[in-house]
């Protein structure tokens, strides 16, 4: 995938590993968090902000930015001096004084400045403790040396990389915090038209909209017969124009949604049964145990077969989460 987008909610449990426990056979909650320092991955803001390899992460730096002030300058030395800091570790030095943060509330100065220097290429994220990001020095050389312009066209594969077939309006789209590399919008969509004109991206149309794809990623026309919770923020969900398309219906994440205004409930995660997205799952766990409640956008699917495969899924899916066999109940 090259790039797993995060959130911090957890219900049941956080999005990335909600993405991953689809993708990664024998994946538990928290595999990614515990494993983190072991593998060649970084923390950064592509399109939305996750984990990623090593090579995505140089190619989104350097940012464009002012120059450090002399808090951010010492704060970074100090840093450097230990080697590996969490956030509170700076107190006695550097105090705790707040500011405003990007939601209008308040933060330790020293919290944002260090995400202001992880944003911009200075430290990584070395581990977590408790979900709270740890840092370093970042030893990771930016892409300095290469082309504004190769460098966007390597984040527009990687996007394409990331969502399967697409249309070029979305890719732009999501990279549109990267627009400073190719900074003419017109220049942008020549960047991906010249994909497409060199093979490296492919074209095909349904109902009327071009979708570009890599033709490598290709999967073979086999449906599996599975049922599917999926994460609010996985790569089949987030292209909404897309999901509408597909699956004639529009989903939508109620968890910042007022609960007298919510549709489908705070956490809502599609259910996919075979290559259709009929409904959605609520899911929470209340004293070691799991309970899970379908809803469905037209009729229920009355079929023996889709209620055993549903509940194969939520098996599954409180195997995940660390509970005992047949710790669960499932509403369909």
């Amino acid at each position: 995938m090259q790039f797993v987008q995060a959130d911090p909610i957890r219900s049941p449990a956080r999005a990335q590993d909600l993405v991953l426990r689809q993708r990664v056979r024998g994946y538990q909650a928290g595999d990614l968090e515990r494993t983190f320092p072991k593998l060649r991955a970084e923390e950064g803001y592509l399109f939305a902000y996750g984990f990623m390899t090593p090579g995505i992460w140089q190619i989104l730096h350097p940012r464009p930015h002012a120059k450090l002030n002399k808090l951010e300058r010492d704060l970074l030395k100090s840093v450097a001096d230990v080697g590996e800091v969490h956030p509170r570790g700076l107190d006695q030095r550097f105090g705790r004084r707040s500011v405003k943060n990007y939601w209008g509330g308040q933060s330790q100065e020293t919290k944002r400045i260090l995400e202001k220097l992880h944003h911009h290429g200075y430290l990584r994220v070395s581990r977590r403790e408790n979900g709270i990001r740890v840092y370093q020095v970042s030893k990771e050389s930016p892409a300095e040396t290469i082309d504004s312009t190769e460098r966007y066209r390597r984040l527009v594969m990687t996007t394409a990389r990331v969502f399967g077939p697409t249309t070029k309006r979305f890719l732009v789209a999501e990279l549109r915090t990267h627009d400073h590399l190719v900074p003419v919008r017109s220049a942008r969509l020549a960047v991906v038209d010249s994909l497409v004109q060199s093979g490296e991206l492919s074209e095909v149309e349904v109902a009327g909209a071009s979708y570009l794809y890599r033709e490598r990623d290709w999967l073979p026309n086999d449906v599996p017969n599975r049922v599917r919770i999926l994460a609010p923020f996985d790569p089949l969900v987030r292209d909404r124009d897309r999901f509408s398309k597909l699956w004639d219906w529009t989903y939508r994440f109620e968890a910042y949604v007022p609960a007298a205004k919510r549709e489908r409930g705070y956490y809502a995660m599609p259910v996919l049964w075979r290559d259709v997205v009929l409904g959605w799952a609520n899911a929470s766990l209340a004293n070691d145990r799991l309970s899970v409640e379908f809803g469905y956008v037209g009729k229920k699917p009355r079929a023996k077969e889709f209620r055993l495969l549903a509940e194969a899924e939520v098996e599954a899916l409180a195997t995940f989460l660390g509970l005992p066999s047949g710790c669960w109940e499932l509403d369909l």
